[in-house]
């Protein structure tokens, strides 16, 4: 087995059917982490997973799409409301606390930046201001690797937004597409109908605008009303080729457990969700026999997740992702901090939960006049 260790996670080539049989059984559960590093916030150290992300949570307004499988509209037992409904409300004071946060991980060495949440393009406003102070040359990170999660809808409204991000140099745009059919697609996501970007002639326009200035990443997980099996995904593959797209990601609905609530979103998941193993045996039974058109560069191990790597048609990077939400919360529950996210609440947390591994909170800190960290 070759593996190699990436900024982010672990990269695996397996020498043997025995070792690919070993890498799709294990999973998420092949990751190790090989660093760590220090910084001191809310008066006490913590250690963070080298290579972890930073999100500053992306929840201006409400979300202008309701997908049927959104991550924010499941609930855990414990939580009192969801995140989807936990809205920036003064933006002075939000912008201050994010600024005394990115100044206390000014030092780290190995830190992505993640933005995404509920739809970060929703409110361009709030976005232009956060992308400009992330183009501070003091007090931030240096931030290694940097993506926008999205559905597009802001960045074709608003398109001087596109110019912003190439201006700092960010690495990909991940956009969410469930379907190369509009019907189907809107089935899936139900973009609102104000937003132009629900059709395909909109959709289309905007991935080959931002084409040539940025990396486009589509982003589409996979759902029995959608695409659900491997000739569903070449029709999808090939109508991204024809609009210059560079990488795909086809994600299986996260593994859940019942840490959740038994809401309609996570019944949806349950009832919906593809699983990518038949998937991955029908484009490689085995190292020696590939589909045709598809070819293996390798696998992935990342710290909740793992992936298959394929180049589709000698052009297109394809990437076959499944996750567990189970594995992300025991990962959580070690002394390691695995992502840092910064909440509307003003809580900065290892978690996604805007209550749960809370480190500190920054609208008390600043209102206090302490100073949150320093870094070791």
């Amino acid at each position: 087995m070759k593996t190699t260790q990436t900024l982010r996670n672990l990269r695996l080539r397996p020498d043997d059917q025995q070792e690919l049989a070993a890498l799709r059984s294990g999973k998420w559960l092949l990751y190790e982490t090989v660093a760590s590093e220090q910084v001191n916030i809310g008066k006490r150290t913590w250690s963070l997973r080298s290579g972890l992300t930073f999100t500053p949570y992306a929840n201006p307004t409400r979300c202008n799409a309701h997908c049927r499988f959104c991550s924010e509209e499941l609930q855990r037992k414990h939580q009192k409301q969801l995140t989807a409904l936990q809205l920036i409300t003064d933006h002075d004071r939000y912008f201050s606390a994010l600024s005394a946060v990115l100044a206390d991980l000014a030092g780290l060495k190995n830190l992505g930046l993640s933005l995404s949440g509920l739809e970060a393009t929703s409110d361009p406003f709030w976005l232009v201001r956060l992308l400009q102070l992330l183009q501070s040359q003091q007090g931030i990170p240096r931030f290694n690797e940097r993506v926008l999660y999205t559905n597009g809808s802001g960045l074709h409204r608003s398109p001087d937004l596109i110019f912003l991000l190439q201006d700092l140099a960010f690495d990909r745009l991940e956009i969410s597409r469930c379907h190369y059919k509009e019907r189907i697609n809107q089935r899936i996501m139900y973009i609102n109908r104000n937003q132009a970007v629900w059709q395909n002639v909109a959709y289309e326009e905007l991935i080959r605008k931002v084409n040539g200035r940025l990396p486009v990443k589509s982003s589409c997980i996979l759902t029995k009303p959608g695409v659900n099996d491997v000739n569903e995904m070449e029709k999808y593959l090939d109508w991204q080729l024809s609009l210059g797209v560079s990488q795909v990601v086809f994600r299986e609905l996260s593994r859940l457990d019942d840490t959740y609530i038994e809401n309609s979103t996570k019944q949806w998941v349950e009832d919906n969700r593809v699983p990518i193993d038949g998937l991955l045996r029908t484009i490689m039974p085995d190292l020696n026999r590939q589909r045709r058109n598809w070819t293996y560069l390798g696998s992935t191990a990342g710290y909740y997740y793992y992936n298959e790597r394929y180049r589709y048609k000698n052009t297109l990077e394809v990437n076959l992702e499944t996750s567990s939400y189970r594995a992300l919360m025991d990962c959580n529950e070690t002394s390691l901090v695995q992502k840092l996210v910064f909440h509307s609440n003003g809580n900065l947390c290892g978690d996604w939960d805007p209550n749960e591994q809370v480190m500190a909170n920054y609208f008390q800190e600043i209102e206090s006049g302490m100073d949150v960290g320093l870094l070791t």
